[in-house]
């Protein structure tokens, strides 16, 4: 198998067919654009780190918070398994533990549970984060018709180009200023869904109760709604528009994008669309410019980039032309990363 997330065919004859007991609890299950579990009133989902670079703690804790997020959730707490190679210095224990319970602090969250293990056969630190949360709102995928609208917030590529930023800085800096190298870097400060959670807080009305898919009041009705990571914006739009069995129709010259992930993308020649997103997220809706109006308040960019529509085809569209999305094969990072382009 290739390194990196598992497509889609293995993941699914692999790890989620065989699953052989379900106790009709839970409102969602694992699944191709579910990332996060809802059992009862609680909402929970994990992450783990992949490559390994300072402070790659603090990507799998927004990871899993985001799919809690993107799953009807608000986060309250974490649990933490960090696994260590043999002969580890305690200070490196103690800077990850640090960074968590900061990030921690700053989003209030309890540390509910741990599991801390020095493993020979481990190379590199390895953190993995369980969120839990309290249901907020509730994914209805089922209820997902024609023509609804898909709302995305803040722009393609956001993680992808903040992390090549940061790291590949030297070779960037071959080209372009150290002052606008250091500002895409500073966009790993964006990879969380707390503020898109505010808005749909407030949304779902009064603290603790779900939202009413039969709304009529006016407020735009989520219902569903998935986080960009792995994969890219390419990759979340098909795995969400697989969760609603819908087609779609995906407009290319709506999604945002900025320049410096173009020009750090260019440089390593890689798609940006198809490059670790983490910090954006996608929501069906049956008011989308009033969604997009909602976010735009709280200061986020954000944008109506494409509908659903009958049937099963889902395209990506730029004027004249077409093209099939397809399901993610993995991430144009890991070319860089891994030295592992993407199949064609």
């Amino acid at each position: 198998m290739r390194t990196g997330k598992l497509p889609e065919h293995t993941l699914k004859r692999s790890v989620l067919h065989p699953i052989r007991y379900r106790s009709g609890r839970n409102g969602l299950w694992p699944g191709i654009g579910f990332d996060g579990a809802v059992s009862g009133s609680m909402v929970t989902a994990m992450a783990g780190t992949a490559f390994y670079y300072h402070g790659n703690e603090l990507y799998a804790l927004d990871g899993a918070l985001n799919n809690v997020i993107a799953a009807g959730g608000k986060p309250y707490g974490i649990g933490v398994a960090i696994l260590l190679p043999e002969h580890s210095e305690e200070a490196l224990l103690a800077d990850i533990t640090g960074n968590l319970y900061r990030r921690a602090e700053q989003y209030r969250l309890d540390i509910l549970t741990g599991h801390t293990e020095l493993v020979p056969v481990v190379t590199e630190p390895v953190v993995m984060i369980t969120a839990y949360g309290t249901k907020i709102w509730e994914n209805r995928h089922e209820l997902v018709r024609p023509g609804m609208d898909i709302v995305m917030t803040k722009w393609c590529g956001l993680y992808g180009g903040a992390i090549l930023a940061q790291l590949k800085m030297e070779q960037l800096l071959s080209r372009y200023p150290k002052s606008y190298i250091r500002g895409t870097a500073a966009y790993l400060e964006q990879t969380g869904l707390f503020t898109e959670l505010a808005v749909l807080e407030a949304l779902a009305g009064q603290e603790g109760q779900e939202q009413d898919h039969n709304s009529i009041d006016g407020r735009p009705v989520v219902y569903a709604a998935h986080d960009v990571s792995n994969g890219g914006v390419f990759g979340a739009l098909w795995q969400l528009l697989d969760a609603c069995r819908s087609g779609g129709e995906i407009w290319l010259d709506r999604i945002p994008v900025r320049q410096e992930i173009i020009e750090v993308s260019n440089y390593f020649d890689i798609n940006p669309y198809l490059m670790n997103g983490q910090g954006s997220l996608l929501l069906v809706t049956d008011r989308g410019q009033q969604l997009v109006e909602a976010f735009r308040a709280q200061g986020l960019t954000a944008e109506v980039i494409g509908a659903t529509r009958a049937g099963k085809d889902r395209k990506v569209i730029l004027e004249e032309e077409e093209r099939f999305l397809t399901p993610p094969k993995g991430d144009a990072l890991h070319a860089v990363m891994y030295g592992q382009p993407l199949p064609a």
